[in-house]
């Protein structure tokens, strides 16, 4: 199959946009985050459409009405077609179409699919899709399910973590899992800052180039600065009893410790706003501008805003256009509301510097999805620089400039490859 024929041009696109899209198409681009599994990982799978359809777009189907986890084609068949045309579902469409040569997802075709992702589901598959299909240089790996840093393959990936364990300890139990991965000995407030920094020197040897936070998916993303004292008698009342909640006190006081070491160490700091996955959850604890006192406080802290906080992405607009320490970032983006990534960049062109826009993050675990994601991303870039051409907004020269922006440069140098000249010129800023 030649190579442009994975770029097969959506036949709904305007012209001006297809036009876009042929010059930015063989672009590497660089992917602000992912969740794929390594390859080992990947071929130990045995992985068919019940696999793609488990990330995201399950979430579709329950909230369509699907009850409980699918095992079977049969019990999705019946709310497949309420979350086909939804962005989960177009993603899940395009990957088994052009990866797989299959146009339609029913009873018949699932047999057929299944077949052939079994045989696909061997060592070349993420060279193939990845960098040959995707064009994507590298990514920003977040491999949440790992419980110790390990150095990513260095052909696909970079290495981001999270260290908001240390944030959310509410029994004793916990603390002794700390120290087990840190060899700190906790026991106070202190010692859990100590082994706080021991982690992410654990991290840095790994090949860290961002920390990452979701800690909005338990608690409101409002922190308040607290003492050590006050941090004290949070901790000392889990270690006596388990809370039903970590303790906000102590929690606040570690989140603000993090973000000092991430000024000093000067990495950027990954944060999930917005909407959250899954069917339950607080989206109130969500909102980006709960993180304003933050960016005041950390000026030399580059803070990511992941999926532009969306439905709140007036808001992530607002605080990267005011503050130079804060980015848009459009990963999951352009799956979870495809026309509200396009509204959003619309608004965001015209109203933030375009090098603080970050276009295309996949957030997947399998790469087919994320395969189907940048296509997507670069359709709908493709799409919004066509109307600003034809408004005179922009020449079709200059589009495809900020395409290249959105797509890899300014996520390159957020968050730069270990060794490479962007992470030279950010250690001695």
């Amino acid at each position: 199959m030649r190579r442009r024929e994975f770029f097969a041009i959506p036949a709904a696109l305007p012209a001006a946009a297809q036009a876009i899209l042929e010059q930015t198409e063989e672009l590497e681009i660089v992917s602000s985050h992912e969740h794929l599994l390594s390859e080992q990982e990947r071929y130990a799978l045995r992985p068919d459409v019940l696999t793609l359809l488990s990330h995201y777009a399950a979430d579709d189907l329950r909230s369509a009405g699907l009850a409980g986890e699918p095992k079977s084609w049969a019990e999705i068949e019946p709310w497949w077609r309420h979350v086909r045309g939804a962005g989960y579902g177009q993603a899940v469409r395009i990957a088994l179409r052009d990866i797989y040569g299959v146009d339609d997802l029913n009873a018949k075709t699932v047999p057929v699919l299944n077949g052939r992702i079994a045989a696909e589901n061997r060592p070349g598959l993420y060279e193939r899709v990845l960098k040959k299909m995707a064009r994507i240089r590298y990514a920003v790996l977040d491999d949440y399910w790992r419980g110790e840093p390990v150095r990513p393959d260095p052909r696909y990936f970079v290495l981001a973590r999270k260290l908001d364990w240390f944030c959310s300890a509410r029994q004793a139990a916990d603390v002794r899992r700390m120290e087990e991965a840190t060899g700190i000995s906790i026991h106070g407030a202190a010692d859990l800052r100590r082994a706080m920094e021991r982690r992410l020197e654990q991290s840095l040897a790994a090949g860290l180039v961002a920390i990452k936070t979701t800690l909005a998916y338990s608690r409101p993303l409002e922190f308040a600065a607290v003492e050590e004292r006050e941090a004290q008698q949070d901790f000392d009342l889990l270690m006596k009893a388990p809370q039903p909640e970590p303790p906000r006190r102590l929690s606040d006081h570690m989140f603000h410790h993090l973000l000092s070491l991430a000024s000093e160490h000067r990495l950027p700091v990954q944060v999930h706003t917005g909407t959250l996955a899954g069917n339950r959850g607080l989206i109130d604890h969500t909102r980006p501008g709960l993180l304003n006192p933050l960016f005041l406080r950390y000026p030399r802290v580059t803070f990511d805003l992941f999926h532009t906080g969306w439905p709140w992405t007036g808001e992530v607009t607002a605080l990267a256009k005011m503050f130079p320490n804060v980015t848009a970032d459009f990963c999951w983006m352009w799956v979870l509301s495809p026309v509200g990534a396009r509204r959003a960049l619309d608004e965001m062109l015209e109203t933030v510097p375009a090098n603080k826009i970050l276009g295309f993050g996949g957030d997947y675990r399998y790469v087919e999805l994320t395969y189907a994601h940048a296509r997507m991303a670069r359709a709908g870039i493709a799409e919004v620089l066509a109307g600003k051409v034809a408004r005179g907004w922009c020449t079709r020269a200059e589009a495809v400039e900020i395409a290249k922006l959105l797509l890899a440069e300014n996520a390159a140098r957020v968050f730069p490859q270990p060794g490479g000249a962007g992470d030279q010129a950010r250690r001695v800023q």
